[in-house]
């Protein structure tokens, strides 16, 4: 028995030192600080779902539950944004926002790149306009919900149309405080974030040239390694957005349209939009939002305009753009029919009415549109929205209506769903 004792012993001694040289991880008093900080992120996540609760138009399970991922989506976005891309001294493109960062009427036809900057360095960007009916470069203050919205501002923009553009579409563009030789564009004291907006009608051309951007003042030096702070920094904004630009977007949802709109009604077309900041300097926009019943539908004219790029969208309650692959929801000036009084008109609704210009609701019986007109010598006027029955469709549409049967309208998503798989191709 005595043996065993000693036998026991000796194993338990072993086990302790193998505890000790493998598992015993004991925290210094700097690595409990980042494990508060991861904590404090946990218990910030989870009270997110605060937002959605509250949300005004959250009235039955679906619109909860896309509610939820479109936290989750904020989230994983602002995550990569805060972690990766928002490091001034060595900026990289992010594709803010794109097909998981759907936020505030985000464009379909627009292929987003962000970049952040500081206003005392000097940056580079190359890229090429082959294949987009207008690149619009915009430099702006503060980011939606990062920054208060007082103090956001759009300190610079300039458009491609403004550029040197070479034969091949290429072009060098200089951000920086001081002119620069070449095209220039200004940066001051609060420079925060670059915004290109590549406009892109035309699905089937998905070759977006090369695009480059550095930052002439670090070039060739390396970024320093990152730590406790700033990642206890990182995953605070994160998540601090995430909240904050949910909340700005229900109060804008509320001014924009519960306040100042009635439902199936269109706006004139505005420069600017107190409600959300950031919109392109080059562009006004038309919003509304819609009621639905399954027999009824919108039908919303406009003038055509002479512009360089219009288009018109649908998006859910929380304002993310319906999944524009599998679902005609939006349109732009090449593939809306204009009939022959110089009128566009389109027609939304729940089910297919067998028209070109249909814009699907995606089952959505309530949502919002915004239609945009960018870069024109005038903006248009007499935008108007009438509510018809489905069935009395014909009566308000001119007798030359390109008609679309069953076959055609699954072509027609065939071909955006696989535009789409290609412009993802290298993620999103």
């Amino acid at each position: 028995m005595r043996i065993l004792g000693y036998g026991a012993a000796a194993l338990a001694a072993i086990a302790l030192a193998l505890y000790f040289a493998f598992f015993f991880n004991p925290q210094t008093e700097d690595q409990e600080a980042v494990n508060a900080a991861w904590a404090r992120f946990a218990q910030d996540v989870a009270e997110l779902g605060d937002v959605v609760e509250d949300a005004p138009f959250n009235r039955d399970e679906r619109t909860a539950a896309v509610g939820y991922r479109h936290i989750a989506r904020f989230l994983s976005t602002f995550l990569a944004e805060h972690t990766e891309f928002r490091d001034p001294d060595y900026p990289q493109f992010s594709r803010f926002p794109n097909s998981v960062a759907r936020i505030g009427w985000d464009n379909p036809d627009g292929l987003y790149l962000a970049f952040p900057v500081r206003g005392d360095h000097v940056y580079r960007l190359r890229g090429n306009t082959s294949n987009f009916d207008l690149v619009t470069i915009n430099v702006y203050s503060g980011m939606l919900g990062h920054t208060p919205v007082s103090d956001i501002r759009n300190i610079s923009s300039i458009a491609s149309d403004d550029l040197d553009v070479d034969a091949n579409g290429d072009f060098v563009l200089t951000l920086a405080a001081a002119p620069a030789e070449g095209d220039w564009l200004g940066l001051e004291p609060d420079a925060y974030i670059v915004v290109v907006r590549r406009l892109a009608s035309e699905w089937e051309n998905t070759d977006e040239g090369l695009w480059e951007v550095v930052n002439l003042t670090t070039l060739g030096t390396g970024a320093p390694r990152p730590t406790a702070a700033s990642i206890a920094r990182q995953l605070d904004d994160a998540v601090t957005q995430t909240r904050a630009l949910r909340e700005l977007l229900t109060i804008a949802h509320r001014l924009t349209f519960q306040l100042a709109q009635s439902p199936n009604e269109v706006a004139e077309p505005a420069e600017t939009d107190p409600n959300i900041p950031m919109a392109d300097a080059f562009q006004a926009a038309s919003r509304g939002y819609f009621q639905l019943e399954e027999d009824e539908a919108l039908l919303v004219e406009a003038p055509v305009a002479d512009c360089r790029y219009t288009n018109i969208q649908l998006a859910n309650p929380w304002m993310e753009s319906l999944d524009y692959a599998s679902h005609q929801s939006s349109l732009n000036h090449r593939t809306a029919h204009v009939d022959a009084d110089g009128r566009v008109r389109y027609v939304i609704s729940l089910r297919d009415p067998g028209v070109q210009n249909w814009l699907d609701t995606a089952g959505w019986a309530e949502g919002s549109l915004c239609a945009r007109w960018t870069y024109c010598t005038e903006y248009p006027t007499r935008i108007s929205a009438r509510l018809v029955k489905l069935d009395e469709l014909h009566r308000y549409l001119p007798d030359d209506t390109p008609r679309v049967d069953a076959a055609e309208r699954r072509r027609v998503v065939a071909a955006r769903q696989a535009a789409v798989s290609r412009r993802y191709a290298g993620g999103s």
